[in-house]
């Protein structure tokens, strides 16, 4: 008989669902949006920060608090979204 996976395990798979979920609904509104996993801060779960066309920034950060709200009423997962907008890039030989 296989073995149960440890709750600990458990938790920690679903906590990575919940991310990748997260992190796929941000690149439906910007595919180009860069991901990047920060260590939590004061006990969170899961702190992502997400870098964003400008003109997409207002959406995705709707939709991450949308959704990450509803994790954690659905979870328990605290999950925190840090959206920021990507910079212009230089115009070369100006």
């Amino acid at each position: 008989m296989p073995t149960k996976p440890s709750r600990k395990r458990q938790w920690q798979a679903m906590l990575n669902r919940r991310i990748r979920e997260l992190v796929e609904l941000a690149w439906q509104i910007d595919p180009e949006a860069d991901v990047k996993m920060l260590e939590p801060f004061e006990g969170e779960d899961a702190v992502l920060e997400l870098l964003v066309a400008p003109e997409k920034s207002d959406e995705v950060y709707e939709t991450m608090l949308e959704r990450s709200t509803q994790i954690w009423w659905d979870d328990g997962f605290e999950i925190v979204v840090l959206v920021h907008e990507k910079k212009h890039e230089a115009v070369k030989g100006e």
